[in-house]
């Protein structure tokens, strides 16, 4: 970016309202890493936000997000073009171990099972030939993604499976490749999806803190990410990510406030606060160098009024970066109890 783009910039972000800048919004985002990626396995994340229309489900999923039950659980049925299924069990070597489920959560049918949205597999209905405890209301941990519309099939069968949950971002170019993998029957399941001796397995699913205005979920804030809400306004989205003033719209007004942000976050957090008009301040009146070239945000090598007036104008734009965690002494023994696992059902769509 020119210097003069930064002058111009940088007297747009003066004159944002700090009344209309927004923090993360309230969705809860889940990052699911697999063993298996795309580019030689540098992609194999895919994030998720759960929906708050269906609480007992959502509610549901995070209970075993937050104990660890996914982690390491297989992928165990693919039908390509249809669903991708995991959730339920881990692989020993030599058979599957059912994760332990927690009661059966109401049926919370709403939505429809569209590409890209995930929803919870169940048991059979009686009268269709399911178990006496299949129906509606039989999901525990079992999910698939729907790789396609599923809607005319799924939202009318079984009192409707129940979609909690979207992909973000470009997490289904994942998901699709997952969807090209050859499946066989390994261990009296069947479709099981694996590529060379490897079975397609979630090593760790863990919620974390939704930044908006990181629009390619890299962790950083930077001109890619202005760059593809850019390209993606074109097309209309309502992702998260890109909502950077938390209105519910994503427009040309979150283009300009993430265009702020770049240039007001000066410490990298994502966030721009006291940390960054510190900087500012403490370079006050300096030349560029000796002082810090970060806090000459408009370009000028001098650091003076249109610095200050940059990192004020894009005030509370971004997410807040979490408070650290409390450093928590290990104890120094630990009591481990051996959980037995029951090889449960196979929860079909």
């Amino acid at each position: 970016m020119s210097w003069i783009s930064k002058r111009l910039l940088a007297a747009t972000a003066a004159t944002v309202l700090v009344s209309i800048c927004g923090t993360a919004s309230a969705s809860t985002i889940v990052k699911i890493e697999h063993n298996l990626g795309l580019d030689n396995g540098l992609f194999n994340t895919v994030f998720i936000e759960l929906f708050d229309d269906t609480p007992a489900t959502r509610d549901n999923f995070l209970n075993y997000v937050n104990d660890g039950d996914f982690n390491g659980s297989v992928m165990h049925r693919l039908v390509p073009g249809f669903v991708l299924q995991g959730g339920g069990f881990t692989w020993n070597g030599s058979s599957f171990d059912g994760i332990p489920t927690n009661p059966p959560v109401v049926n919370e049918f709403g939505r429809s099972n569209l590409r890209g949205t995930l929803a919870m597999a169940k048991l059979a209905a009686p009268e269709d030939g399911g178990p006496p405890e299949g129906g509606p209301d039989s999901a525990t941990n079992q999910f698939f993604y729907n790789f396609g519309d599923n809607s005319a099939n799924l939202d009318n069968q079984n009192g409707g499976f129940t979609v909690f949950a979207r992909v973000l971002g470009n997490g289904m170019d994942l998901i699709d490749a997952f969807g090209t993998l050859n499946s066989t029957t390994v261990a009296g399941f069947a479709d099981v999806p694996f590529s060379g001796n490897t079975l397609l397995v979630m090593n760790n699913v863990s919620v974390v803190q939704l930044r908006v205005g990181d629009t390619d979920f890299s962790g950083v804030i930077d001109q890619a990410d202005a760059d593809l809400l850019t390209t993606t306004l074109v097309g209309g989205t309502d992702e998260p990510q890109y909502d950077v003033d938390a209105n519910g719209t994503v427009d040309q007004a979150d283009l300009d406030l993430l265009n702020a942000l770049l240039l007001g976050d000066i410490d990298g957090d994502g966030f721009v606060g006291i940390a960054d008009l510190n900087v500012v301040l403490g370079n006050w009146n300096q030349t560029v160098p000796p002082g810090d070239p970060l806090a000459d945000v408009s370009g000028d090598n001098f650091v003076g009024i249109e610095d200050l007036n940059a990192v004020l104008g894009a005030w509370n734009v971004g997410s807040p970066p979490p408070p650290p965690a409390a450093s928590v002494p290990e104890p120094a023994s630990l009591a481990l109890l051996g959980l037995g696992s029951v090889l449960t059902l196979s929860r079909k769509r």
